[in-house]
């Protein structure tokens, strides 16, 4: 609807508007007047051609439309339809594009016109002047309010589109500063590794050429640097708000996995487990990756399916990508919905985290229930 208003407003679409309106002009002379005379045409012209003035000018061509209405009027033009029918036209569109004082300004104009025009005695002229003046300025505010509400929404919209933008992008960048954290343990954990064992290999080969000593003296200077170097970045990176551990021992993620899922349970009347042994073979930021989608898909199945649903959670190693797989059945029929409001910005975090990965992630509903499921590359291959 307020597509068509706008386009019957749009100042571009005035010369259509004219020739409608001088057809209609045509038409009404010809069909309502017997011998239409020049002063007929030249009032009916007249009076559609002074509404071409409503878009830059609302008041005035309502104000100019009234008085060719009154010159109608005086000059004694029978029934002159067309110059009601325009300044009815004129004032509607006041009162579309404006309101307020000028709509009431050409309505008393109008009502006024037809207050000095009585025919038909003082009763039927006040009830001509109220109608006539008091429909178009109704009409004018509903159709100035039906806009006034689109461009509203049009601009409620927008302004959603681009907070859920925001939201986007900082979600992203939230799982991307998660993932440089865990990265950063992560690589901590092997150089640490990797020192000791450096550091163990010097006093074992006293005996060894001094170039080899000096090369294991340099591997263990420049290796304890480099790990006072993670350790200082790790302690900037990581929020402080953060509950969640930014490293798992591939061999200690069926129990993290486990535990979660041991949580969930408390709270929900179900939840199966299937978990491949092979899980704790997969490499560290793959097996980090399973667990935030356990700890993230089991909280949306408390937060969205409700305490009274059933989850299943699997977790497949084979000799290709690792699978993973939850679902739930749902709120069960007639149950109340939950009514925790969810922003998505978890799956946008996840897929950011499986994605760069190089996975798939896909989330959707399942019948009355959810389903999660993701595709991870393991690079360790389900070996040890």
């Amino acid at each position: 609807m307020t597509r068509g208003i706008d386009w019957l407003l749009d100042p571009r679409r005035l010369p259509v508007r004219l020739l409608v309106l001088l057809l209609a002009a045509a038409g009404c002379l010809l069909l309502l007047t017997d011998a239409p005379t020049t002063t007929d045409w030249a009032i009916a012209v007249t009076a559609v051609l002074v509404t071409a003035g409503s878009a830059r000018f609302p008041l005035v061509t309502s104000l100019a439309a009234t008085g060719v209405l009154m010159l109608g009027f005086t000059v004694g033009v029978t029934g002159p339809v067309v110059p009601k029918v325009a300044a009815a036209l004129a004032l509607t569109e006041l009162a579309t594009r404006r309101g307020g004082l000028p709509s009431v300004l050409g309505g008393l104009a109008l009502a006024t016109a037809y207050l000095f025009h009585t025919a038909g005695g003082p009763g039927a002229t006040v009830y001509r002047a109220l109608v006539m003046a008091l429909l178009p300025v109704l009409l004018g505010a509903v159709l100035r309010t039906t806009r006034e509400g689109a461009a509203r929404a049009r601009r409620d919209a927008a302004e959603l589109g681009r907070r859920r933008e925001t939201e986007v992008i900082a979600a992203r960048a939230t799982e991307r500063a998660a993932i440089a954290r865990e990265l950063h343990d992560l690589i901590a954990h092997h150089i640490s590794s990797t020192v000791l064992r450096v550091s163990v290999a010097r006093h074992a080969l006293v005996s060894a050429p001094p170039a080899v000593l000096e090369v294991l003296d340099d591997i263990h200077r420049s290796g304890t640097a480099t790990l006072h170097d993670l350790r200082t970045l790790v302690t900037v990176l990581r929020d402080p708000d953060a509950g969640a551990e930014s490293f798992v021992d591939p061999a200690g993620l069926p129990l993290a996995i486990t535990a979660v899922v041991e949580r969930t349970r408390l709270v929900v009347s179900r939840i199966d487990l299937e978990l491949d042994p092979a899980v704790g073979t997969v490499d560290a930021l793959t097996g980090l990756t399973l667990l935030r989608l356990t700890q993230e898909g089991t909280a949306n199945v408390v937060k969205h399916a409700g305490p009274d649903t059933t989850a299943r959670l699997s977790i497949a190693v084979g000799p290709g990508p690792v699978e993973f797989r939850l679902s739930d059945s749902g709120p069960p029929a007639g149950a109340a919905q939950p009514v925790t409001p969810g922003t998505g910005v978890g799956l946008i975090g996840l897929r950011e985290r499986v994605g760069l990965l190089g996975g798939t992630l896909g989330a959707a509903p399942a019948g009355p229930g959810w389903l999660l499921t993701a595709r991870l590359p393991n690079k360790a291959g389900g070996t040890s």
